[in-house]
């Protein structure tokens, strides 16, 4: 179980400042859009770390978290930061909603789009954005079980399942919702009782 670290959250909230900050100097992008902008980036990098993997992995969405980030600290001047872009990254991908705020509804979009958009069913099966949608949107498997239904394919379920493991979707959507994760891989806390306070 990751456990939110302040000074890696301080780090990652710095990179993300200093990101949007470069963005709107650049005068393309209205203030509203930063998010999405840096969204779509870290798609992007989480698309090519995926794509081809016959099942969503945690560790490939976290390579692509920290070549994330170390992208951002070569672009911004952050280099300092590069020597703790794998903490960051798991932070990232453990608290995604810190760093973008509507990342549900984002990812949700892009996903639904990525279903209507693209024929070819294979090619759906093994996209990288399939797989991390699996993996973090509720009711992602339905969905895609109606866009294969839609193309005449009945047996989703020899596409879907295979998707993400139950557990590792349980605990990335429970993430994403910022609840901690549940599963056979939590550590148990024993109770412990204290002594009573002397009167």
């Amino acid at each position: 179980m990751y456990v939110h670290d302040a000074i890696t959250h301080s780090r990652l909230s710095d990179l993300f400042d200093m990101a949007e900050e470069r963005i709107l100097s650049r005068g393309c992008y209205s203030p509203d859009a930063v998010e999405q902008v840096l969204f779509d980036r870290y798609m992007d990098f989480v698309s090519a770390y995926l794509s081809g993997c016959n099942q969503y992995l945690v560790t490939e969405e976290r390579c692509a978290g920290e070549s994330f980030i170390c992208e951002l600290c070569q672009w911004v001047g952050a280099k300092t930061l590069l020597r703790h872009s794998y903490k960051m990254a798991e932070q990232l991908m453990s608290q995604p909603w810190f760093y973008f705020p509507n990342f549900e509804h984002m990812a949700t979009a892009k996903y639904l789009d990525l279903l209507n958009t693209i024929d070819d069913v294979e090619r759906l099966r093994f996209s990288g954005l399939v797989l991390f949608a699996v993996a973090h949107i509720p009711g992602a498997r339905s969905d895609m079980r109606r866009a294969l239904r839609r193309r005449g394919i009945d047996g989703g379920e020899r596409y879907v399942p295979t998707l993400v493991a139950d557990e590792t979707m349980s605990q990335r959507i429970r993430a994403v919702k910022g609840l901690p994760p549940v599963g056979k891989g939590r550590k148990r806390v024993r109770k412990m009782k204290l002594k009573p306070l002397a009167e």
